[in-house]
């Protein structure tokens, strides 16, 4: 069964919340449900009035586009984080908008709210929104996540690819600040997404389209997923460059490769050395498992027949320094291959349960995998679970789990 995917891309001129929402309605989100939406806000923002909101077909150097053109006023500058936060929950629930989507709003000005706080040094419930506190933000959030509910993308995957985010220097309320700004790289830390710099002396990604991209994307990929394209939408910002059009393209599409599993990409790294102990091997193999997510240990024969290991670790792309750091002054080896390479993973999870042994309960570790059916397909205790119940239980390891499997794959149906 194919399984619906998106992509958000944003790596020529980055993202906003006006040109997310446009690219939506332009790749066929009903317009009017999401005009409605965006009236909506100001019934729950005191001091704020809509004047007009339409989306209208524009031409963004040479690109045919959609963009969201909104009139208002708004009596107040600067409002209390938490106070929009009230008013976006109200919002969303008197517009009937599905828990899937109220969450993915709330969430997105949670993660600005959070943000602020940091940068600043404040509780949540202390944050005051500047730029962040006029109606066209809670329009954003509503607008999208009634686009998105109704293209039925919260079924789906959504990907992104890198984030572009411009250069130069931002004037705004709290003075003169590099770009891009602090609130994007808090959003942005420790995200799995990579910035791309350049292209314009000028902000390209906007708090809102990061908070928004964060909470639909668990991070950046490189290259597009697999997808049989079927939808394509600009979404035109307001600004004009030199050099590029200011869209975001979403696209809308299908994949039949492993439909519930994920796609990323991770790196390879490889080296052999053939002047090792088995200790040094096995300490070189504890502390790459710190930083890694997997390390695999080859025996093998290199020229003049001397003994060899190929060492194979997997890293994340963001802890490929790390791995190379502990490979080089843990094994002496004088260099070593790096390929970044794509890999599907099923979607898993961990349960606890309850089993028996000798009398006594214990609570163990179980990873299970799950198909596109929502039935287990395979589980595995945690060995290190096991190993506690056979020392506490006196039994060998191979008994305990065998008596722990049992269990688990009796009880395991029900889950």
């Amino acid at each position: 069964m194919a399984a619906k995917v998106a992509v958000i891309d944003s790596q020529v001129a980055g993202i906003a919340g006006d040109m997310l929402m446009s690219s939506l309605v332009d790749a066929g989100a009903n317009k009017g449900k999401v005009i409605d939406a965006i009236f909506a806000c100001q019934n729950f923002l005191k001091g704020s009035k809509i004047a007009k909101v339409d989306f209208a077909k524009v031409i963004s150097h040479g690109l045919v586009a959609t963009q969201m053109q909104m009139k208002y006023t708004d009596a107040l500058h600067e409002r209390k984080g938490v106070e929009m936060h009230h008013s976006l929950a109200r919002c969303c629930d008197s517009l009937g908008l599905e828990q899937r989507a109220k969450t993915f709003a709330l969430e997105s000005l949670k993660t600005i709210i959070l943000a602020e706080a940091t940068i600043h040094g404040e509780n949540f419930d202390d944050v005051h929104l500047h730029e962040a506190s006029s109606i066209d933000t809670l329009a954003d959030f509503v607008g999208c996540a009634t686009a998105i509910q109704d293209l039925k993308l919260f079924d789906g995957r959504i990907y992104s690819t890198k984030v572009a985010v411009g250069g130069g220097l931002l004037k705004f309320s709290h003075g003169t600040v590099q770009n891009p700004a602090s609130a994007i790289l808090e959003i942005l830390k420790n995200r799995q997404f990579v910035l791309l710099g350049g292209q314009a002396e000028d902000e390209l990604t906007t708090p809102t389209g990061a908070a928004m991209l964060v909470n639909l994307a668990s991070g950046s990929v490189n290259y597009y997923p697999s997808i049989a394209p079927e939808k394509i939408g600009y979404g035109a910002g307001t600004k004009k460059f030199e050099g590029f059009a200011n869209v975001v393209r979403v696209v809308l599409g299908s994949s039949s490769i492993v439909a519930e599993a994920a796609k990323d990409t991770v790196c390879i790294v490889e080296t052999n050395i053939d002047d090792a102990s088995g200790e040094l091997v096995g300490n070189l193999v504890e502390r790459l498992a710190e930083v890694a997510k997997d390390v695999m240990i080859i025996p093998g024969t290199t020229k003049k027949s001397r003994p060899a290991y190929l060492i194979r670790i997997i890293s994340e792309n963001a802890e490929l320094n790390n791995v190379l750091e502990v490979l080089f002054s843990e094994s002496g080896t004088l260099g070593a291959r790096v390929q970044e390479v794509e890999r599907y993973v099923l979607p898993r999870a961990i349960l606890s349960v309850p089993v028996d042994v000798n009398g006594t309960t214990f609570n163990v570790h179980v990873k299970v995998v799950k198909d596109s059916g929502g039935s287990i397909t395979t589980a595995k205790p945690e060995f290190d679970d096991i190993r506690i119940i056979a020392s506490r239980c006196q039994l060998p390891v191979k008994r305990a789990m065998e008596l722990v499997n049992a269990q688990v794959m009796k009880k395991i149906g029900s889950v």
